[in-house]
């Protein structure tokens, strides 16, 4: 059983570190004035943003199932 948590909670220590990485790069695009700065958000930014957003919902997802499993 504490092996699951250390597993939910490293991969929540990626999401997290994505979402901040994410808004990081977003925030340094709303600064920089330059046309490549769209791209850099719209891109780069979202995606990684997105990316820890799936990974937070893919650990939700792993560590309710073995628990829902067991009782069945």
């Amino acid at each position: 059983m504490k092996l699951r948590a250390i597993g939910i909670q490293r991969s929540l220590q990626v999401s997290s570190s994505l979402i901040i990485l994410g808004l990081l790069v977003e925030i340094v695009s709303l600064l920089w004035f330059d046309p490549l700065s769209f791209l850099l958000f719209a891109f780069v930014g979202v995606v990684l943003i997105g990316l820890g957003t799936v990974v937070y919902l893919i650990s939700l997802v792993f560590a309710v199932s073995p628990s829902a499993a067991s009782r069945g």
